[in-house]
């Protein structure tokens, strides 16, 4: 159950955090109907103009809105962390709960297979996954997604060991309960808090990492936008125009910002671990 701290309140970080996130989702929702001009709208007499009264944040190497091409790159890099964080939940809360509860080979065998995958960094791991097809937004969230797995299992399973050790798990066995019963009616609603605590968190990785492989030009393709192509796309002008980098770059560490604000707030609010501190 969610818990307020002394004085009744939620934590401080979580309501900055969390009202800072809540805008940023309201602002790139609307996006279609707030941004100035189309994003994809190119003007040849305006290439490279500086943040104006016409251009808020200026225009790009093609005349380009900076501001409307921010606002829509925010839909899909925001789409992109939760729907990757929404695929390591799908894939590991099953692998994590089974191996927790189950144990034995089955434990080991997960556990050594997922020692392997982290092994690998998570940069390279994606550019083996979308170096083999063609990119594409629903790509790079599913191998990015994946990527987050192992961690996401072993969070669960580490969860489920201990719960399964309660006596309301003990009380279901001796009833005679099914596994996918204990499994999903027993332990599942007890580890939802250190779920969805480990996912925030994980939705800040997601993000960065899937506009690092746009930058790397393994995700986003031209001409749409993402916070992080925007970024590639900047670079040989940094000099000349840094106004461009600027906008995608500030936007991501808000972003960043945001949601590890709101997870601490989370952690605090939702884990009994910290209801000494509070």
């Amino acid at each position: 159950m969610a818990r307020l701290n002394r004085g009744g309140r939620l934590p401080a970080s979580l309501l900055v955090g969390g009202g800072l996130f809540a805008l940023l989702v309201a602002v790139v929702v609307a996006a279609p109907w707030v941004a100035p001009y189309p994003y994809d709208e190119m003007d040849i007499m305006a290439i490279k103009e500086a943040p104006s009264a016409a251009h808020w944040l200026g225009t790009d190497e093609f005349g380009r809105d900076v501001l409307s091409r921010l606002l829509i790159g925010g839909r899909t890099s925001l789409f992109l962390g939760a729907a990757a964080t929404a695929v390591s939940l799908v894939i590991g809360i099953p692998l994590g709960l089974l191996a927790g509860y189950v144990r034995g080979f089955v434990d080991e065998a997960m556990m050594r297979i997922i020692d392997v995958l982290m092994s690998v960094p998570p940069i390279l791991m994606g550019l083996l996954i979308l170096s083999a097809t063609r990119p594409s937004v629903w790509k790079t969230a599913i191998a990015v997604g994946i990527i987050y797995v192992p961690v996401m299992t072993r969070l669960v399973r580490s969860v489920a060991l201990d719960l399964s050790r309660e006596e309301f798990v003990l009380a279901a066995q001796g009833r005679g309960e099914r596994l996918p019963w204990i499994l999903l009616r027993e332990i599942l609603p007890n580890a939802w808090p250190s779920i969805i605590v480990e996912a925030s968190l994980r939705m800040t990785f997601a993000v960065m990492l899937a506009a690092a492989l746009s930058f790397l030009g393994l995700g986003v393709q031209p001409p749409s936008s993402d916070w992080g192509l925007m970024i590639s796309e900047a670079r040989p002008f940094i000099d000349s125009a840094p106004w461009i980098v600027l906008g995608p770059g500030l936007a991501l560490c808000v972003t960043v910002v945001a949601i590890n604000l709101m997870g601490d707030g989370l952690r605090d609010l939702l884990d009994p671990r910290m209801r000494g501190r509070a």
